[in-house]
């Protein structure tokens, strides 16, 4: 027979776990209190976007935190700051909310702190989550930059690269095939970026160098203020023209050409040196300084030597080079009446 004092302790074990089996769950609420730290959640996840929903999360936080007894000022939870920024369905996506649902969350965190200074510790993760977004927000334009850096660079390098070879082996007629394709393409994006330049409402801001972004908050547009088709046509060339000083003279000086191939190149070159503004003489210069500097000892009046056994005019190798692009149109040249020849690289082809 079993005694009064034990029969009331199964009664109540029984009892409790009736109640206990009987009370719905909540989800994420009892998560900390009732699974081992291996599994514990470590963010609440929205099943939808609206107020009762972030009253939950909000609850959900603040009894996180009272339980883990954080007090005003300690900011390290950080699956809060990250939930407090997540963009997801399932994320908080706080700063980006209605203001109602803010407020919501606000409620549901006083409620489940369940002390005064509930307030006093929320704000500092909301500070801290804005701080993040604009680490976040610096290090996705450092990428977007890096990245447009870098393309460019290597883009130019391409096309440069190629048109060295059209001015020393090439004739005329493959480089404006080379250069008309270049204008087409290219000119569609410039055109397209002035379109939207000319529908305004933007806010400028000018780089130290000089690059021009603007940005339209409302329409969430950034532009960036390419340079014109013909700038750019122009800096091909005097990219181009730089290049080919450094590596002439690199590879003179190291007896890598012969001096009767180099002179050869420079008389070819010629042609193309007078296609783009400043002219033949502000050109010739780009190649000229270019070669000095990676020649060595005596570099100008080696140069000087290889000019005038080009066919170059003394009055041309004297002038300094272009210090900043001027655009000033070129009239379209008309084939001669005896042409231009065939290139070294239709001849390579046939």
């Amino acid at each position: 027979m079993i005694n009064k004092p034990l029969q009331q302790v199964i009664r109540t074990a029984v009892l409790g776990l009736v109640l206990a089996c009987s009370v719905p769950a909540q989800a994420g609420l009892f998560d900390d209190i009732f699974t081992s730290t291996s599994s514990k959640r470590d963010a609440y996840r929205l099943s939808k976007k609206d107020a009762i929903s972030y009253e939950e999360a909000g609850k959900w936080w603040g009894e996180r935190h009272r339980k883990n007894g954080l007090q005003p000022g300690n900011v390290s939870d950080t699956p809060f700051v990250d939930s407090l920024i997540d963009p997801s369905e399932g994320g908080l996506d706080f700063f980006w909310i209605h203001g109602d649902l803010k407020e919501a969350f606000k409620k549901g965190y006083r409620l489940g702190y369940q002390e005064r200074t509930a307030d006093l510790v929320l704000g500092p993760y909301l500070t801290e989550a804005a701080a993040k977004i604009g680490g976040d927000s610096a290090g996705n334009f450092v990428t977007v930059v890096n990245a447009f850096e870098k393309s460019w660079a290597e883009g130019l390098g391409r096309a440069i690269n190629v048109f060295v070879t059209l001015i020393s082996e090439g004739s005329q007629a493959d480089r404006e095939r080379f250069i008309g394709n270049f204008e087409k393409v290219y000119d569609t994006k410039y055109q397209k970026t002035q379109a939207d330049l000319r529908a305004g409402g933007f806010v400028t801001q000018t780089s130290e160098g000089g690059t021009t972004l603007f940005l339209d908050a409302r329409k969430t547009v950034a532009v960036l203020n390419i340079p014109s088709t013909a700038v750019l046509k122009t800096e091909v060339y005097r990219q181009t023209f730089k290049v080919m000083g450094d590596e002439w003279g690199k590879r003179f000086s190291h007896n890598l050409v012969r001096r009767d191939e180099l002179i050869d190149i420079l008389r070819r070159s010629k042609t193309a040196l007078q296609e783009v503004n400043p002219g033949l003489a502000g050109n010739l210069a780009i190649v000229r300084e270019s070669f000095e500097n990676s020649y060595g000892t005596d570099a100008a009046s080696v140069f000087r030597g290889l000019a005038k056994e080009a066919g170059y005019d003394e009055s041309v190798l004297f002038s300094a080079p272009p210090r900043q692009v001027v655009i000033t149109p070129v009239p379209n040249r008309q084939p001669s009446a005896t042409g231009t020849g065939a290139s070294k690289l239709e001849k390579k082809r046939k």
